[in-house]
This record gives structure tokens, sequence and C-alpha cells, in this order.
């Protein structure tokens, strides 16, 4: 407990010497902090200093000072360190790491002569009365020495005691200058008899020295002149001491004494007194506010501003005082007129004073509130026509403005913030950020627990830009570029005063403050982040070829050439054709994609790589026959780390997915697309089910063909497009990456691939997967049914060799009949019905995302998709 409390004992001491408060007017505050900072210390995570470590870097200093060939100060750091020792102290490494930490090369700058001022002097002999006396020894003639004699005091009966010796009376020194007279008799010649009537007169004007009427009878308060309480009121406006108000320890101002004017009635005066009052009152509130410590520069600001302000009304004050006392102004001054003059200098005071109350009371914590509180009041005052107070608004806000936007101009022009700033609304990730995340993640825009940025609302619009401009300069410094010289050349932009916004000459009446304050600011953010945004552009697009990467990106993952496209594909079908286990193995797959792109000026072969996602041993010789095998690549491009910040990394696997859908239609067109074998038309009575697969391979090349055209044309080819005159138009970093979002995000929706339509995809997939089961099916029938007809053809040619031997039949070999090919028969049959009703079920997701409205590509493929369901 006893640390405890003097732990709370030293934080207090440590609040009221920074802050300057005072403990009795400021209690609440102080302990506010207190706490605040007991807080802080609690959370802090400092650790101990390792004594070990300490222990070494002392015998370090002891060695090099013997090194240095100076024995006497190692023996003398050794000497302390060991009395230092001697003394029960946890803090000891602490306190010797402190030492070592200040130091500033010991080994040249210590003095030995300075170690003789530690040692500690003999204490001084202490004087005696003996040894004063002798040295002093008192003389009885002196006075102060004398015995006192109590005779005369006492009664009469008491008998006198008489001291041993006699003291004489000390004579009178003589002159230093005789010849000149005694400053006495010279003062007395010059002395003025006092006229009791003058001196009466000045008492009865100096009325605050007479016994003045108390606040609960007025009738019986003294008389004044209405020069005199002018002169009183005025001194009270001014936050003088007078004799007439007072100003309590709350700072409330009150009547001291009451009094009275002839001619005008008791309740006439009180009304006006009180009306001066009040306004004495605003005034004092705003006087108080200034004096305060400790504000921010904002507010120190608006100090500033409004100590001039005072300056001024005071110089008023002195003006009417001096209209009221000098003698050349002929005109009187009543009271009314003064209360009428100081109503009409004083009248913007009550709507500041109530801003800075509110401020003072801690009722909001933003520190921008008084900005928005004096935007508040430009406004209003314009809405009421009062141009005194919109001007007088005016003069304060553009000054404190200009303070606050300091910071932000910092930020646009250099990239950086400033050190222990909280007014931005823009802080700094203190993690280190990777590369491809710098224009992500390395700054933020602030946000209160509302989800309101944390800045003057008047600032929201320009917020975003105001934080890309910054950004820009910071990631350009990371590319090694430096932009700050062409953001210094501009600015043809007239700056934010109230002159060039306002217009004071009624140039620009018509238009209400806050569209003309939004319109000044607009010009003064785009004139800095047009310079920062553009040519941080002209670089990406330029140094760092943003458009090679999205023609890169297109050719391999979007089918942009088609012939390209085709032959990869047709290499990996040919590997996955044969039967190969090791189809996928990523290195022949990398050197096939290369040899295929690389005669592509934009593509990087070095940065192109194609890998498989599982095993390639055991897992895909059991899913050849399925679309799973073609999911299982994983074609990847890597990017710059400028580029990545554009093109982010999760937009790889939308990418990704494309091409895994376009290599799987064109897996199926390319298994539709052989012809089918003769020996499927052999048998008349096969005939039958030979229309059945010449059917339903026709309606399979359909949707397969239909499907093809719509992802390559009407999808791809028109997202490109208009992502390309997006990504022209964008004028900075943000813009592009927007754009960029917003293809990708077009790409997984159109193409089918998001999320909402999961169901739909996994139908498409399955009537892929119905193509390769259909084209399996078909190949084992044909082989069947070449075995059956051989098998015939050979029985009957042995029964007609037979026959003319004239053997019995019994011992030739009949043919094969069908029942080895029932199962795989049973199995085409069922995969028209199994078509229509995926053809059904993509129909119905389609069609349920072109009533929300999702996609528009949705209407034309259910057109023609709808085709092949009414067949």
């Amino acid at each position: 407990m006893s640390n405890l409390g003097s732990s709370i004992s030293l934080v207090g001491q440590l609040v009221t010497s920074i802050t300057g408060l005072s403990p009795r007017k400021d209690s609440n505050t102080i302990k506010y902090l207190e706490q605040e900072s007991l807080s802080t210390f609690k959370d802090s995570k400092a650790s101990r200093v390792n004594q070990f470590t300490i222990n070494d870097r002392i015998a370090g200093l002891e060695e090099k000072f013997k090194i240095l060939n100076n024995d006497e100060l190692a023996d003398a750091l050794h000497e302390k360190v060991e009395e230092l020792s001697r003394w029960d102290q946890k803090l000891h490494p602490e306190i010797l790491a402190l030492l070592l930490d200040l130091s500033d090369n010991p080994a040249t700058k210590t003095r030995i002569e300075d170690l003789e001022l530690l040692k500690k002097q003999p204490p001084l002999p202490q004087l005696t009365w003996n040894e004063v006396l002798a040295d002093d020894p008192p003389d009885p003639l002196i006075g102060i020495w004398r015995t006192i004699d109590y005779a005369e005091d006492s009664s009469e009966e008491d008998e006198a005691i008489t001291p041993d010796y006699t003291l004489a009376s000390p004579a009178k020194p003589a002159s230093l200058y005789p010849d000149l007279l005694d400053p006495a008799e010279f003062l007395e010649d010059y002395e003025v008899p006092i006229e009791h009537v003058l001196t009466q007169d000045i008492q009865e004007v100096q009325f605050w020295k007479a016994e003045s009427g108390c606040l609960g009878a007025p009738s019986d308060s003294p008389f004044l002149t209405e020069t005199q309480i002018i002169r009183e009121i005025l001194f009270m406006l001014m936050q003088l001491p007078t004799s007439m108000f007072q100003k309590s320890h709350h700072g409330r101002i009150r009547i001291l004494h009451r009094y009275r004017v002839q001619r005008m009635s008791t309740e006439g005066l009180d009304d006006i007194i009180t009306s001066f009052i009040s306004i004495g009152q605003e005034l004092a509130n705003v006087h108080d506010w200034v004096c305060r410590a400790g504000m921010s520069q904002v507010l120190q600001t608006l100090q500033a501003v409004l100590r001039d302000k005072l300056q001024d009304i005071v110089a008023l004050m002195t003006e009417i005082e001096a209209r009221v006392l000098h003698p050349k102004f002929q005109a009187p001054v009543t009271l009314l007129s003064v209360l009428f003059e100081v109503q009409m200098a004083t009248r913007p005071i009550p709507s500041i004073s109530g801003i800075l109350i509110e401020q003072q009371s801690g009722q909001t914590r933003k520190p921008f509130a008084v900005l928005e509180s004096m935007y508040d009041g430009i406004c209003s005052a314009e809405s009421t026509g009062d141009e005194d107070v919109y001007k007088f608004f005016g003069a304060l806000f553009f000054p404190c403005l200009r303070t606050y936007l300091k910071p932000v101009w910092e930020w646009i022009e250099f990239g950086e913030l400033m050190e222990g700033d909280k007014v931005v609304f823009i802080t700094k990730n203190e993690e280190e950020t990777s590369r491809e995340f710098l224009w992500s993640k390395q700054y933020r825009l602030c946000y209160d627990p509302s989800g309101t940025l944390h800045a003057p609302y008047f600032l929201h619009l320009e917020a975003q830009k105001i934080f890309t401009s910054g950004k820009s300069v910071s990631f350009a410094r990371s590319l090694g570029l430096e932009t700050t010289d062409t953001i210094r050349k501009s600015s043809s932009v007239a700056p934010l005063d109230l002159e060039s916004v306002c217009r004071l000459d009624h140039s620009d009446a018509m238009r209400p403050f806050s569209e003309r304050f939004a319109s000044a600011l607009n010009a003064w953010v785009n004139d800095k982040h047009q310079l920062s945004s553009l040519h941080l552009r002209k670089v990406m697009t330029s140094r760092y070829g943003v458009w090679q990467v999205l023609d890169a990106l297109e050719y391999i993952f979007l089918s942009r050439n088609g012939a390209i496209t085709n032959q990869v594909a047709s290499a990996i079908f040919s590997r996955i054709d044969h039967g190969r286990i090791s189809w996928n193995d990523q290195f022949i797959l990398t050197e096939l994609f290369r040899e295929a792109y690389g005669s592509l000026d934009c593509v990087s072969i070095a940065q192109l790589y194609v890998r498989s996602k599982g095993d390639k041993g055991r897992e895909y010789p059991n899913r050849l026959m399925t679309m799973d095998c073609l999911a299982s690549l994983v074609v990847g491009y890597k990017l710059p780390w400028a580029i990545a910040n554009i093109i982010k990394p999760d937009s790889e696997d939308v990418y990704q997915r494309v091409f895994i859908l376009l290599l799987q239609v064109l897996r199926a067109k390319e298994l539709l697309s052989r012809k089918a074998p003769a020996s499927l038309f052999i048998w008349d009575n096969d005939r039958k089910m030979a229309g059945i697969i010449l059917s339903l391979q026709h309606r399979l090349l359909w949707f397969v063909n239909t499907l093809h055209s719509c992802l390559t044309t009407t999808v791809l080819l028109q997202a490109c497009s208009d992502f390309r005159t997006k990504m022209e138009k964008a004028d900075d970093v943000d813009d592009m990456i927007a754009a960029h979002d917003e293809h990708v995000n077009r790409l997984e929706n159109q193409c089918m691939l998001s999320r909402k339509f999961a169901s739909t995809h996994q139908a498409i997939v399955s009537m892929l997967d119905l193509v390769v089961l259909f084209s399996d099916l078909r190949t084992s029938l044909s082989q069947q049914f070449i075995t059956r007809a051989d098998s015939t053809r050979k029985y009957h040619t042995d029964k007609l060799e037979a026959s003319s031997d004239r053997e019995t039949d019994e011992t030739l070999t009949k043919p094969v009949g069908k029942s080895s090919d029932n199962q795989q028969l049973a199995k085409l049959r069922k995969l028209p019905s199994t078509f229509s009703s995926l053809l059904g079920f993509i129909l119905i997701g389609l069609r349920e995302a072109n009533r929300n409205g999702t996609e528009s590509c949705c209407g034309l493929l259910i057109e023609e998709l709808a085709v092949g369901e009414s067949d």
C-alpha cells in the first residue's frame, strides 16, 4: 500500500508540473489525468534491465580505462560500484544502466580532480559561547547589557535592586556636516496646512470607501452619478477589479454593492445593470478560456485570435470611457447609449462563449469539435443575415482551420505524418508491412466507434483525396522517386482564408457559404492531388508496365488468343488421353506453357509457372474420366511488388478459376468433336441406339459451344474492354485498384464462379462430366460392337466349313451375345434424361439470377439454352 500511495503521489506531482493545473480549481481534471497515467504505467510492457549485461558493461569500461593508461579512473569506478553494492536496493541495474546511457566518452572527458568533490568534508567545529565572549567580551556601558530596574513597577514593600555599575546616557553623535541644516527642521518649513473642506470633497467622491446599502434594501442604498456607474460597468467589462461588482471563484459575476441614481427608477437601473452583467459574464467566460494553458495547437490559435478580439473590445471600452470623462465631448453619455453600443460590439460573444463552455466541459472528446461548431456558426449567421456574426466567426474559423490543416499539408506534400499528432484522421500501421501491401495496409483512415471518420464533417468529402495524395507521395518514395519538388511548383489556387472563400465584396453572394467553402477546399485539395497521383500513375504505367501485365493476364488466363489457348489445351488433353500418371508434372507443364506463351512480348516467361494441387502418383488415375483432374492444375504469374499493390494477390484465384472453366469447356468440346466410330451402325437392330447416341452428341455439343461462345465473346471480351476503358480514365492508384476489383468481381459473377452461383456452377461441371461419361460409353460400345461382329463372322465361317465336312454343329463356337454390353447400354439410355434434368436446373439458376438483376449476360445465355430445352 505504501508503494501504491507513493506512486499516486509522484504521478500527481508529475501531472501538476506538466499541465500547470491548479489542484483547487481543476481537481476533477487532475484526478482523471492521474488515473489515465497510472493505467498507462500499469499497462506498459517495459522489462527489467539485464543485470549481467550491465555488469559486463561496467567491467568492459574498467578494462578500457586501464588500457588507456587511466588506472586512477578505473580504480575510482570500481570503488564507487562496490560502494553502491553495499546498499540494499533492487534497482541497482537500472541505476547503473541510466548512468551508462548518460555518460559521454568518460575516458577522455572525466577529470580525476572532480573525484575529490565526492569525498565527504569534515564538519566545521561548533561555535560556543565561551569562544564568543573570549573574542568579544561584553561592555557594561552599552545599553543592551544593562540591568533593568523594575523598582518603578514594584510595590513599595519591594526593595529596589541597584546594579553594581552605572550607565551613562549615550552622547548624541556629532554631525558629519555641521554647516547643513537638520533635515527635520528643513522639512518643517514646507508643511502646508490641510483644508478639511477639500479633503471632505475627495472622500465623498471615493464612494467605495463609504458604507453602502445591503442588497436586500435598495431604498437605503447611496446615490451615485451616472458617470460613476458607467465607469464601474466599463471596468467590469474590461475584467478589471471594481467596487460595484465581484467575480466569484466559480467565475460568476454578481453585484457587490447596490447603488442608486437620481432621476432613475431602481427597477430600470437593475434591468440595465443585469444586461451589462450578462454581457460581462460572457466576456469573462471568453477571457478565462483564453487564459487557460495546455491547449492543442488549434485551440491555441483560437486563443490568439480571441485575445485580439478582446483587445478590440477593451479599446472600445477605453474609447467610451474617454468620451465620458474628457471635457471635449459635449454630447451626454448615458447608460442606455453605452448599453446599446456595447451590445452591438459584443453581439457575437454569447455564441462563441457557448462553444467554449461546451469545449471546456468536455461534452465532446473530438479535438476538432470547435472547428465544427464555428463552421455551423458561420452557416447559421449567413442564413439569418447577421453579417457581423458571420464575419466574426469567419475571422476565427479560418486561422484555426489553417492550423488544423498544417499536418494535412505535410501529409499531402511529403507523405509523412507528424509524430504524436492525434488530430489528423490518418494513422500508420506500426507493424512491418510487406511490400505487396504497402498501398493498402501501410496507412489507413481513422474511424470512431460509430463508424464516422475522425475528421470535421466538412472535410469528409475530400478526405479520400487527401488520403490518396499522401499515399501517392509515400508510395513513390518507396519506389525510389521524389515528387515533393513537383508538388511544390504548383499553385495558382487561392488560399483558404476569409477573403477568398467568403468573398466579402459580395461578388458571389448568391451561393451559400457551405458550397463556396466546399468548392474552395476541393480546388485546394485537387491542386496537390492531381500532381502526386498523376505522376505516380505515369510511373506505374511507363516504368513498371501495368498494361503489359494486364495483357499477360488476359492472354494466359482469359484466352485472349484462342489459338495459343487451344495449343496448350490440346497438349494437356493428349497427355491425359495417353493415360500417363505423370500427365500433370509441374516441370513439364511449366515448360509447355512457357513455350506456348514465350512468343508474346507482354509475357515474362520467367514469372510463369504451373503446379498441381494433388498427389500425381495415386489420386489422378481414378479421376481422369472427370473434370476434377483439370481443376487440380494451378497456373500462376508472379507480379512485381509495385504491380501487386494494384492487382491484389487474392484476385489470382478468380483468374485461376476462369482459366480452369475455359479448359474444362475446351476438354468437353474436344471430346464431342471426335468422329463417331462406324461400328455403331453395323447392325440393323442397333440403329435405334445409334440414333440416341447421335442425338445426345448433338445436344451436348450444342450446349458446350453455346457456353464457350458466351464465356469468350459475351463475358470475357466485353469485360476486358470495359475494364481497359476505366483504367485509362483512372485518376490515381485507388481508382485503378477499384477498376480492377470491379473487373474481377464481374468476371467471377458472369462466369458463374461466385458463391451465389455455386449450385449453377456445379450443374455446369456435372454437364461437362456427362460429356466425359458419354464419350467413354461411346468408345466402349464401339469396341464391344467390333468384338461381337468379329465373333459372329467367325461363327458363320466355321459353320460353312463344318457343313462341307459334314461335321456336327455342336462342336462350333457360338457367336458372342449382347449380354456383356447391356449394362453400358442402360447407362447410355439414361443420359438424355440426365442431360434434360441438368439443363433445366441450369436454366432455373440463370433465370433466378436474371430476375434479381444480378448479371446482364444471363438473359442471352437463357435464350440460347432455352432452345435446347424445348427440343
